[in-house]
């Protein structure tokens, strides 16, 4: 639905290596509007059947036929709708209760594969880290078949291959498409955030994380997600709105991401996640450990650090004037809380560190579940301890690997980006067990698009200033 890179740029203009085939179906850009509108026009038809005629079921078959189309054509608009309705929940997997963010996560998969069959893309994998995670998915097949509830295992090991296919399938898209398509599925990602919170604040569809806890958000549409999760993918869309904010030159998008600047954060004090808030509060001041960096950009550290006291004012004003629930308010500020609450996930780390030297090769989530209450809550600690050592030093390499592709991103937006979105994760991380949410591995796929996403961009301007240079008029004296 959206044109592609390879229409923007004319074959006698690029100085430099020509990306590879494009996934979307080329189309003239008066047929992709068209197309477009008419989806629009669809949807809305859809959405009305929906609500006012009250037939959900006709609605949903309206909608879904012409998106699914339209994804087969357009695996940008695919990534796009996927990206749309991921704040809706996180989670993947088999045999398990239908949300609408499965089964477009279903749709794009589907789609996808049909999209190969026409457009048959060349696609050369360029980052290791892939490769890495590959590994990471076989070991946890291998360990499943070791654990001796095998049945139960294999799903899980399942639900990490349909993560891995996930993975793929967002770097190729990312990959074939060029930065436009980047830009698209963040700005989708944002209105996706925006409009799940407002439309289930305004349906009375927001549950509560537990009744001793009352008034702390826990879930946006759809399936109920846990408190934290909802804290983190609201925060990934205050950081990709951040970015946006800078990057986009479109009027009408920078008010809508300077909207999601202001009022993300207030959700994310709402759902009462201490975790989300320190990792937040971690990733934005981050820039401070790489302060000789940002300085050879002060104009850009200046501007960023103008959107931060934005936000930071919008979060300090509604604390001020409305307050929050009292439920949450004492989890945010009750010291005793916060202690206990930590020495219970120290003390499951303990359990996962003497699991794994005790199990090395790992035991099975089920197995583990049958002695121990909870999993780890800390990604690198749950690998660890429920698939072995060998696959924690597997899943390190790839969290290595990922740091290393952001720190070769030269200097500037994407790379400030990148970094935030993965010092997020792996802050996040260290006290929430994130790795079976698909959220975590969608921006893991995102963040390794970045380096070359920023080499294209840079060796855009290249080209730009090379031919500004030529088209200039010279005086022989």
């Amino acid at each position: 639905m959206y044109t592609g890179y390879a229409n923007e740029i004319s074959e006698e203009d690029l100085l430099y290596e020509q990306p590879e085939r494009t996934s979307d179906i080329q189309l003239p850009p008066i047929i992709n509007t068209l197309l477009l509108v008419i989806w629009i026009a669809i949807f809305l038809v859809g959405f009305t059947v929906i609500y006012l005629v009250k037939n959900p079921l006709l609605g949903a078959l309206i909608v879904a036929v012409p998106t699914f189309i339209g994804m087969v054509i357009k695996p940008t608009f695919a990534l796009c709708m996927m990206m749309l309705v991921l704040p809706t929940g996180a989670g993947i997997g088999y045999k398990q209760i239908f949300s609408l963010d499965r089964g477009v996560g279903i749709a794009l998969a589907v789609s996808f594969l049909l999209n190969l069959m026409v457009s048959r893309p060349f696609l050369r994998i360029r980052h290791n880290a892939l490769w890495v995670l590959v590994v990471y998915t076989i070991w946890i097949f291998f360990t499943s078949l070791a654990a001796p509830y095998i049945g139960l295992e294999l799903q899980g090991a399942f639900t990490q291959f349909q993560l891995l296919v996930l993975v793929f399938i967002v770097y190729w898209i990312l990959e074939t498409n060029g930065k436009k398509t980047f830009i698209w599925a963040l700005r989708a990602y944002v209105i996706g955030t925006l409009g799940t919170i407002i439309i289930a604040y305004m349906s009375g569809t927001v549950m509560i994380a537990m009744e001793e806890e009352a008034g702390r958000y826990a879930a946006t549409l759809g399936q109920a997600i846990d408190a934290n999760m909802l804290a983190a993918l609201t925060s990934l869309a205050f950081l990709a709105a951040i970015y946006l904010f800078v990057r986009d030159g479109n009027l009408l998008w920078r008010l809508v991401h300077l909207v999601a600047i202001l009022f993300l954060p207030i959700m994310i004090l709402k759902t009462g996640s201490r975790g989300g808030l320190v990792a937040l509060a971690f990733t934005m001041l981050s820039p401070l450990l790489f302060l000789r960096q940002v300085m050879r950009r002060p104009a850009l550290a200046a501007l960023l650090l103008l959107v931060v006291v934005f936000a930071s004012g919008s979060a300090a004003f509604f604390v001020q004037k409305r307050s929050l629930e009292e439920g949450v308010s004492e989890r945010l500020t009750d010291i005793q809380y916060a202690k206990r609450s930590l020495d219970y996930r120290i003390s499951l780390i303990k359990t996962a560190i003497h699991t794994g030297f005790k199990r090395p090769l790992g035991t099975g989530r089920y197995s583990w579940l049958e002695v121990n209450e909870h999993v780890p809550h800390n990604d690198f600690f749950y690998v660890f301890g429920i698939y072995g050592i060998p696959c924690a030093i597997v899943f390190l390499l790839f969290l290595i690997m990922m740091m290393l592709a952001v720190r070769r991103i030269p200097l500037g937006v994407e790379k400030i980006y990148a970094r935030a979105a993965l010092t997020f994760l792996l802050v996040n991380g260290l006290s929430m067990g994130q790795i079976l949410a698909k959220y975590f591995w969608v921006f893991m796929a995102l963040v390794i698009t970045v380096e070359d996403i920023s080499s294209l961009r840079n060796a855009e301007a290249g080209h730009l200033l090379a031919r500004a240079d030529e088209e200039t008029p010279t005086i022989d004296y």
